[in-house]
């Protein structure tokens, strides 16, 4: 969170949804942000979340954080900027995701 605060700063993103973030990082950190799979994004309130794992024996082992703009549509309903907003005809300002919870409901 702090690295998306350095970049909001900076005035390169705005609000955390505007952001993908990439955490490269190994060992226990790993294991526990892998098990969050795609919800990691929700966990980090971003519209973008990659986990890079590292090898334990790799010298560059230590955490870094990336972060960019996303420069995906908003959808209209979760606020995410998902490149498959208007993908779908019956509903073009929504996600994948987003349609899929309506059609669930």
């Amino acid at each position: 969170l702090k690295a998306i605060e350095k970049e909001r700063e900076a005035g390169r993103v705005g609000s955390s949804l505007q952001a993908g973030v990439e955490i490269r990082v190994g060992g226990e950190r790993a294991a526990a942000l892998e098990s969050l799979q795609d919800d990691l994004r929700f966990v980090m309130i971003t519209s973008v979340a990659r986990l890079v794992v590292l090898a334990e024996n790799d010298p560059q082992a230590a955490a870094e954080i990336r972060v960019w703009p996303v420069e995906d549509p908003k959808c209209g309903r979760c606020w995410h900027l998902r490149p498959d907003v208007g993908s779908h005809a019956a509903h073009p300002t929504l996600c994948g995701r987003c349609i899929e919870n309506l059609q669930d409901a």
